[in-house]
């Protein structure tokens, strides 16, 4: 089997929407008749850059030859079309794209699922629910209740500096653990976005309310700073790595920054090639994956490899995907919920299943 053409086309949102994105569907040809679907988002009016980089660039180190040989083209896409590292930034994004088409190209081949590609399958996914929005505390606490109320054990908020101040956090954690219980795992996402001062501040502030654990306390480049956080965070965890990538850095993250669960996207990192690289070292590091977001791609590591805790789950009212929700038709995300939270039954379709709404794809095309 062979590659023989790769396209991109530009899907946009709506512009008044709370979260624009441009999201970039690739799709890679082969002359079996079989064709790989991956995607990338980019910020509003970057898509043609994804486009051009996509097409231009990446393509011609690929077409003609075996989509199967996913490591093989994934190494040649990044050292050789840019070379000198010039596979880092929105080239990697790019890479994440096309490898996923290669990973779907590889499951159609074989009529399975990518998960079976994997070498393991259990049923049934764990998952958290995002409860990431931009509220008041009285009404984020009304809806992460809703969310414990279809089953959820587990749930995360936000309290990203630039959204709310430390002290606004630190109220939607009051109000949101005193209308989801004591029983439920509460985890708070700052993005970042905080020092390592105020990090450890406000731990000891929210001692009383359990938090399950804190993710990205500081900048993605202050490991020293993970590894002082953790050392002065008590029983919570903490997490990091949506927006490192690459092996290297997953190894600084764990080795150095010494966090307790590490949680790469295959979207950010270079793709399933690279997630896999970054899960195997992970793993034998004793250290869980939880992965960031994609949970139409990452549900397909979660049920066929070890080692990945949960999922993280975004529901049909988070503005943060509104517009990827509506522009994919499948997977169809089927939820069991259980006496121990909810759950996501593993993929059946052949591939990645990826498929796009077609009306929707059509309005929001992007010509030119």
């Amino acid at each position: 089997m062979k590659i023989t053409k790769v396209e991109a086309r530009r899907h946009s949102g709506d512009a008044e929407a709370a979260y624009v994105a441009e999201i970039v569907i690739v799709s890679v040809h082969t002359d079996e008749d079989i064709v790989g679907t991956g995607f990338a988002s980019a910020p509003p009016g970057a898509g043609v850059l994804f486009q051009q980089i996509i097409e231009n660039v990446l393509s011609p180190k690929i077409v003609g030859s075996d989509p199967q040989l996913t490591s093989d083209l994934w190494d040649r896409m990044y050292h050789e079309a840019i070379p000198r590292r010039g596979g880092e930034g929105i080239v990697r994004i790019c890479i994440s794209a096309l490898d996923m088409a290669l990973w779907d190209i590889k499951g159609k081949a074989a009529g399975v699922p990518v998960a079976t590609l994997l070498g393991g399958h259990r049923d049934l996914i764990p998952s958290y629910a995002n409860c990431a929005h931009h509220m008041a505390p009285e009404e984020l606490a009304d809806r992460a209740a809703s969310y414990v109320a279809m089953g959820h054990k587990a749930l995360k908020i936000r309290g990203t500096r630039g959204y709310v101040t430390p002290d606004e956090a630190f109220d939607r954690v009051r109000h949101v653990r005193e209308a989801i219980g004591p029983d439920i795992r509460l985890m708070v996402d700052v993005n970042g976005s905080w020092d390592v001062d105020t990090a450890i501040q406000q731990l000891k502030r929210w001692e009383p309310y359990d938090i399950y654990w804190l993710e990205e306390p500081v900048p993605p480049a202050d490991i020293p700073g993970y590894a002082r956080v953790r050392a002065r965070a008590g029983d919570t965890y903490i997490v990091g790595g949506e927006q490192h990538a690459g092996l290297l850095e997953f190894r600084t993250l764990i080795e150095q920054g010494q966090v307790d669960i590490v949680q790469p996207n295959a979207a950010v990192t270079g793709g399933i090639t690279d997630w896999l690289r970054i899960h195997a070292f992970a793993t034998a590091k004793g250290v869980p994956i939880s992965p960031w977001d994609l949970q139409m791609v990452h549900i397909h590591m979660a049920a066929g490899l070890p080692n990945v805790q949960w999922i993280e789950y975004f529901m049909a009212d988070n503005a943060l995907l509104e517009f990827q929700t509506k522009l994919f038709a499948g997977p169809v995300v089927e939820e069991v919920v259980t006496e121990e939270g909810v759950f996501m039954r593993a993929p059946q379709d052949p591939g990645l299943g990826l498929a796009l709404d077609p009306e929707v794809a059509e309005q929001s095309l992007v010509e030119g």
